[in-house]
């Protein structure tokens, strides 16, 4: 096994982003694994792994026999591959491995090139879950979506496009239009897509498309959704739409973000009721969805790992928005200023994360750290721009200079620049020490890439089991 995934990890450093022809090519020499499942894919920019976790849940509460892929993954590989509930087998893992080894051999021989690793990895999983003989897929893209290799897939049943923000911009465009023109690349001629329709400009741009590919458009927006209570570390959420009428349901966790994820889930799950699974219907089926949402978590994401320390993959500038939104709510009637851990990959937006990580919210202290990956950024160059905005922010005016000047208030409040910018060279010791230095009913929250919260999950797990 781990002879297999190290030759995995070696793959970017022989080969090149290939087309779309390229991948079908490749999966033809498979015998196209995974073509007679129901492929639900889902694109988007924050949020799809959620809404994946969420609708694949459903889907195995009531009796299906379901895959999902998803990435990237966390602490094991196996998580891409996911199974009725559980990772695929190691042994599943390691024949898939070796069957797409051996075509991706045969494709070089060929001298159409070796294939990346997103495209061996997406094609083990569907030669995983065609073995397994799943009936469902749930899909998740890799980058953006019209040239993902996942949109090899010619004939799924629905596409999802979760919300849109400014990401990859210097391959996916820079304007939310062209990232959403990008993600609506997944819609097929005549299959029904559901979308989070609360950003106006993305909304227009995959409204348009669907119409040109004659695609059935359900649309999410906000008023159909409402937080009614946060409880034992659960969100319990109504949702109004044109097939629930104010129904209310549970889902687990603290982060009020996951709430419109769940929403568009419920939401493409009654599509698929009308559309495929008209037998999915009456009181018990209802019964079984509510729970099989309450019991889909999906890690990583405002996961409470011990009492008061939190991991969030807030991994682009949209998702940072959502994290301090999500830290303000959840420190408001606490005695003690939080703490923060951070670090990002050098493709993300960290400049502007960094902006509102100092502005929006003042920590107690704060750290920062380079992720273990070529992509990572140093710890020394995150510290200094820490260091540098908050001086910025230091001088802006305070709520109470703005209220003095104008009479109004607004939502600011002056940065902290008692404490230094802690820097490490190490993430264990990041965590180890930050971990520490908490007091009883303060908590610390830890932030950034996916990349960056994996490796705090394998550096926890490390340490719990000493």
């Amino acid at each position: 096994m781990k002879q297999a995934v190290e030759f995995l990890y070696g793959i970017p450093k022989f080969t090149k982003k290939h087309s779309l022809a390229h991948t079908a090519h490749f999966m033809e020499l498979l015998g196209n694994p995974g073509n007679h499942c129901k492929v639900i894919h889902v694109a988007g920019s924050n949020g799809k792994g959620s809404v994946c976790c969420f609708l694949y849940h459903m889907l195995l509460s009531e009796g299906k026999n379901a895959g999902m892929f998803t990435s990237p993954h966390l602490t094991d590989i196996r998580e891409r591959f996911q199974i009725n509930g559980a990772l695929c087998s190691e042994e599943q893992f390691l024949t898939a491995y070796a069957q797409v080894k051996k075509m991706a051999e045969r494709l070089e021989q060929k001298g159409l090139g070796y294939p990346t690793f997103f495209e061996f990895i997406f094609a083990m999983g569907m030669v995983i879950f065609e073995e397994a003989k799943v009936e469902y897929i749930v899909l998740e893209t890799g980058l953006g979506g019209r040239l993902d290799a996942t949109n090899s897939f010619a004939h799924p049943i629905l596409s999802i496009i979760t919300s849109i923000s400014l990401e990859h911009t210097e391959i996916l465009g820079d304007t939310i239009a062209q990232i959403a023109g990008e993600k609506a690349g997944i819609i097929k001629l005549g299959v029904p897509v559901v979308f989070d329709a609360n950003e106006p400009e993305a909304s227009e741009v995959i409204r348009a498309h669907a119409k040109e590919m004659h695609s059935p458009c359900t649309a999410l927006e906000k008023k159909m959704f409402q937080i009614l209570e946060f409880k034992n570390n659960f969100i319990d959420f109504s949702l109004s739409t044109a097939y629930d009428k104010e129904t209310r349901w549970t889902i687990p966790g603290a982060a009020a973000y996951q709430v419109e994820n769940a929403a568009l889930a419920i939401l493409a799950m009654r599509v698929l009721q009308q559309q495929y699974l008209s037998e999915l219907s009456g009181e018990h089926v209802e019964k079984q969805l509510h729970a099989g949402m309450k019991a889909a978590f999906w890690q990583g994401r405002m996961q409470e790992i011990a009492p008061e320390i939190y991991f969030d993959g807030a991994h682009n500038t949209s998702g940072i928005g959502m994290f301090t939104d999500a830290v303000k709510r959840l420190t408001a009637e606490d005695a003690d200023r939080p703490l923060l851990l951070f670090s990002m990959v050098k493709e993300k937006d960290y400049s502007t994360s960094i902006d509102m990580l100092t502005s929006d919210i003042v920590w107690d202290e704060m750290a920062v750290t380079t992720i273990p990956n070529e992509r990572g950024i140093s710890f020394e160059k995150l510290q200094k721009l820490f260091e540098y905005k908050l001086k910025e922010h230091a001088m802006e005016p305070t709520s109470a200079d703005i209220l003095k000047k104008t009479g109004k208030s607004e939502n600011r409040c002056p940065s902290d620049t008692e404490h230094p910018i802690i820097g490490f060279a190490d993430y264990r010791e990041a965590l180890r020490v930050m971990a520490n230095r908490k007091k009883p009913g303060q908590k610390l929250f830890c932030t950034g890439s996916l990349y960056f919260i994996g490796a705090l999950m394998e550096a926890w797990k490390e340490n719990c089991d000493d």
